[in-house]
């Protein structure tokens, strides 16, 4: 895995933000109720507008043909952009408009987080990457549930957002160059052909006639 980076960058990215981002569970309740001062309705209509913002992500990146792996740490850059707004609106009908990017970025992300996987990994191997990419998303958000909640119940409601938006920005800014540097390599198979110079003809012999030569009656 420290041989390949282009998979190990997005596993560990994975991994950060599905433990400190990907808790709107614990962090979307507090906010209803502490900052907006609802209830069950309030919650519902904040989840109802990140699905609807999740549903137009999810059109959209699907339309992209072969995203770059950079493109990943765009989207976490974006995503930490939207989370991190969505902490400090003041109003309810701003945290609902906020709250539209952060689906949107959401359901972007783990997209390219999963396409990145694939393209990086050998066919016979992406089987065993992809369940490596079901620990990091989905295994880390038990790990990071009653951090982000105690983080809440500490700091304040608002802070359990913010803990989340830092880290996607932070991964993204730090995985940017690295990424980057990998869209920039040349494809092995190119390399290869490169290196392999023109193919020998084949003898089927020592002054025999080439195997296509028509025999003589």
């Amino acid at each position: 895995m420290r041989s390949t980076p282009e998979l190990l960058i997005p596993l560990v990215m994975i991994a950060v933000i599905g433990t400190l981002a990907w808790e709107f569970q614990v962090s979307l309740p507090l906010m209803a109720n502490q900052v907006f001062h609802g209830g069950a309705a309030t919650y519902g209509v904040m989840a109802s507008v990140m699905g609807a913002g999740a549903v137009a992500g999810g059109l959209v990146s699907a339309a992209r043909s072969r995203p770059r792996a950079r493109t990943l740490c765009v989207a976490a850059i974006g995503w930490g952009i939207a989370i991190l707004a969505a902490a400090l609106a003041p109003s309810l009908p701003l945290e609902l408009v906020t709250m539209l990017f952060v689906g949107y970025g959401s359901i972007t992300f783990n997209s390219f987080a999963k396409t990145t996987l694939q393209l990086a990994a050998r066919p016979d191997m992406r089987g065993r990457v992809m369940a490596l990419w079901a620990l990091a998303w989905l295994g880390s958000t038990p790990v990071g549930g009653p951090i982000v909640g105690w983080i809440g119940q500490q700091a304040g409601a608002r802070w359990s957002l913010v803990i989340g938006g830092a880290a996607t920005l932070v991964c993204g800014l730090l995985a940017l160059p690295a990424l980057t540097r990998i869209d920039r390599r040349p494809p092995a198979a190119a390399v290869e052909s490169a290196g392999a110079g023109p193919a020998a003809p084949e003898l089927t012999g020592t002054g025999a006639a080439p195997p296509s030569s028509p025999a003589r009656s």
